[in-house]
């Protein structure tokens, strides 16, 4: 009797760590979207009749932003478009799930007003890192469960955004001005640059990487696949793959 009850407690045990350890890699807990994301889609409050939306790259979204300024300019809507801005430490609080609350330029074109937009970081979280395996069917669950997905996340504060994005604390940072006039750059295609802005904080300096030889196949391969979580990079076009490619050769 005692052997039989120490075999269900030992069975009973293995299979809720099995449980725990499960995330996106089980198949049974995927529903791939047929076009994954690259970036999170926010729409603004209505203003003047009418709202916009904005992209933010996933590739922006990361603890330690390499650059002192973002700028989005929104989708164009009536004939206008908007550019909102977030400083450095506005993308670090985004980052770690907080709320914020950016008011944009004025529109490129048209009778004067700006929109506010209504920044979620557990939404911008959420998609980053959960919906390219379980599109929305995963949304304001106990996300805890999905090991495999939140790996990357060290910060708890994330994981209760990810939950419940509108219950996390507001960031405090000053707000930024936005350039009214601005005009979204070309994509970058120095590979040593790129390599340091999207693969470094993985897989150590250029000069050291763990990488080397890697081919542009192997790397697509690995984004497509969210190996690593690499899906991150899926904003990266096909010929900054190959300037990254190209300079792990040796």
């Amino acid at each position: 009797m005692y052997t039989l009850l120490k075999l269900l407690i030992v069975s009973t045990v293995f299979f809720a760590l099995s449980a725990m350890l499960t995330g996106c890699g089980e198949k049974s807990e995927e529903n791939i979207p047929a076009e994954k994301l690259t970036a999170s889609a926010v729409i603004s409050e209505i203003s003047s009749g009418h709202g916009h939306n904005v992209e933010i790259p996933f590739t922006d979204i990361t603890p330690t932003p390499t650059a002192d300024l973002f700028q989005y300019r929104s989708s164009d809507n009536t004939g206008h478009s908007h550019v909102i801005a977030l400083s450095k430490q506005q993308m670090i609080d985004l980052n770690n799930g907080m709320r914020l609350t950016v008011i944009s330029s004025a529109p490129s074109s048209g009778a004067a007003h700006t929109h506010i937009w209504n920044l979620f970081g557990g939404n911008v979280l959420y998609d980053k890192n959960c919906y390219n395996c379980h599109t929305n069917d995963k949304r304001g669950q106990d996300q805890n469960r999905m090991q495999a997905t939140l790996r990357p996340l060290s910060v708890a504060s994330q994981i209760s955004a990810i939950i419940s994005p509108e219950s996390a604390p507001p960031s405090t940072t000053a707000d930024v001005t936005p350039d009214p006039a601005f005009t979204p750059p070309a994509f970058l295609m120095d590979g040593p640059t790129l390599y340091s802005n999207y693969c470094s904080g993985c897989h150590g300096s250029l000069t050291s990487s763990t990488k080397f030889n890697k081919s542009f196949a192997l790397i697509k391969d690995a984004i497509t696949n969210n190996t690593g979580g690499m899906a991150s990079l899926g904003a990266l076009t096909d010929a900054q793959l190959e300037a990254i490619a190209t300079v792990l050769i040796k």
